[in-house]
């Protein structure tokens, strides 16, 4: 849409507006870019917040299984619930990014598995015993000491070393979690048992419930620690881990989206404030040349004429002028002429006239004077 610029007064109005509406355009997305700015940082500093939490969360949870105390397990659960009503907060204030939700779902579907496989972790080991005398530890140890007491009165030396054979291949299994050591126990009780099994029938029906009872706590003792997971990547600990090192990689995803975000915003105020600075330059560029074109040319008549009205009269072409105050100029210069024309019609008329009455007059003294 082109606009018809004949007037000097007009063009600095419109100049003055473009570099006004310019400015303000260039304010606006200032502004408007660094509250999305602002919006991403305090969303970067939730997120920081929510790591911080979970991380607490984690520090709770190696605290039990080191020191194998139920007061971290509350702590857990507390920092657990705040976890999610903080990850629901974070969410629900960045409703407009489909990427970013599609992460705190993700967030939101794995970490009450993480929770519950906790819980899991925590109620097996609470079963296996906290200490060496509840839970699985404290029957096993019960029935040890009733096997030892009972072969150490009845004074059998040798089913009393296969007996501390057995308890260390069992200690050594409980230190370093190696099913060699269970294989090494088994034998030994398939020993043990083949000696009690050859002893008397009362002295049998004494020994055989108690060595029995030892090795039945013994392997129920050794189911729970293959469920638990012999080492960190197996069993319910492997699971644990994985599950943990899963919401880890979800904060990470969502952090490195949010921070992509920033470097987006970033890059657009820079593109957008550089576009407006061009459009705007342009524009004021196209108007000044224009315009000085424009004076030069009309300017460049104006000295023609007055050149030329030396020699001739000629009219000026106000068309040409190009702005409204010249072409105005042009229409009094094109009546200057004509009335110059007219008072020099004029003045040969009246020249003329005198040219008459004075021949008249000499002609009528001279009657006179004959």
């Amino acid at each position: 849409m082109s606009i018809h610029l004949d007037s000097i007064k007009t063009r600095l109005v419109v100049i003055i507006i473009v570099c006004v509406f310019g400015m303000l355009l260039l304010v606006a997305s200032q502004i408007f870019y660094t509250q999305k700015l602002v919006d991403l940082n305090d969303k970067n500093k939730s997120l920081l917040r929510l790591g911080q939490d979970f991380l607490q969360l984690r520090r709770h949870e190696k605290d039990f299984l080191l020191r194998l105390d139920l007061a971290y397990v509350d702590k857990f659960n507390l920092q657990a619930e705040q976890f999610l009503r903080q990850l629901a907060l974070v969410q629900t204030t960045d409703e407009q990014s489909v990427l970013n939700q599609d992460i705190f779902h993700q967030l939101l579907d794995s970490f009450p598995l993480y929770q519950q496989q906790f819980t899991t972790l925590v109620q097996t080991r609470v079963a296996m015993g906290l200490n060496e005398n509840l839970g699985y530890q404290g029957e096993f140890r019960d029935a040890t000491h009733r096997l030892e007491a009972k072969i150490a009165n009845a004074d059998m030396l040798y089913m009393h070393q296969v007996l501390l054979q057995m308890r260390r291949a069992e200690k050594d299994f409980l230190l370093r979690k190696d099913m060699e050591y269970v294989d090494k126990e088994l034998g030994l009780y398939s020993t043990l048992r083949q000696h009690i099994e050859a002893l008397p029938p009362q002295v049998h029906a004494e020994f055989m419930p108690l060595l029995s009872q030892y090795q039945q706590q013994f392997m129920q003792l050794v189911d729970a620690y293959r469920q638990i997971g012999l080492d960190h990547d197996s069993g319910l600990q492997g699971r644990f881990r994985n599950q943990a090192h899963l919401v880890e990689q979800h904060f990470i995803n969502l952090d490195q989206q949010l921070q992509q975000q920033v470097d987006d915003a970033q890059r657009r105020v820079e593109i957008t404030s550089i576009m407006i600075m061009l459009v705007t330059s342009i524009i004021l560029i196209i108007l000044l040349v224009r315009s000085f074109l424009t004076l030069q040319r009309a300017f460049s008549n104006f000295v023609m004429f007055f050149y030329r009205c030396k020699r001739e009269y000629q009219h000026m072409d106000e068309k040409s002028m190009g702005f409204s105050e010249f072409k105005y100029l042009a229409t009094i210069a094109n009546e200057m002429i004509d009335s110059r024309r007219q008072m020099e019609r004029e003045l040969c008329a009246a020249q003329d006239e005198i040219k008459r009455l004075k021949k008249q007059y000499q002609s009528t003294t001279s009657e006179q004077s004959q």
